[in-house]
């Protein structure tokens, strides 16, 4: 699959024709409300007008302040987003993610898993509901 990658010091994306999104945090970054707003004006000049399906993964372990929290869950932030599939080994990272869905309620379909090929298999049945 052709893909365009889109990189800074915390995250790279890789972003395929098809509108599918692979979004991976770096390992020990912390991602800022910041960050979540530069990866979108970079996503936007790439690709304008497009909604993703969003496979975004954390390596080892990170964090995300609670700004960045707040904004990723609003419609606002959303508006170019489909459905989001989280993938972590780490186990401290995968019990806030179901609190963050739980507490934050994202605006699109999301979900967080710990294998990473039933993160795909969830986001590609996302895919074909469309």
């Amino acid at each position: 699959m052709d893909f365009e990658i889109i990189e800074t010091e915390k995250f790279i994306m890789k972003v395929y024709k098809n509108n599918y999104l692979e979004y991976t945090i770096k390992e020990n970054a912390s991602i800022t409300a910041e960050d979540v707003l530069e990866g979108k004006r970079k996503l936007r000049a790439l690709r304008p007008g497009k909604k993703f399906y969003v496979l975004a993964e954390g390596i080892e372990f990170f964090t995300l302040t609670k700004e960045a929290r707040a904004i990723t869950a609003t419609k606002e932030y959303s508006d170019n987003t489909l459905a989001i599939a989280f993938c972590t080994s780490n186990i401290s990272i995968y019990f806030l993610g179901q609190m963050h869905e739980k507490i934050s309620k994202p605006v699109v379909p999301t979900k967080i898993f710990m294998n990473k090929e039933h993160a795909k298999s969830w986001l590609n049945e996302q895919m074909n509901k469309k």
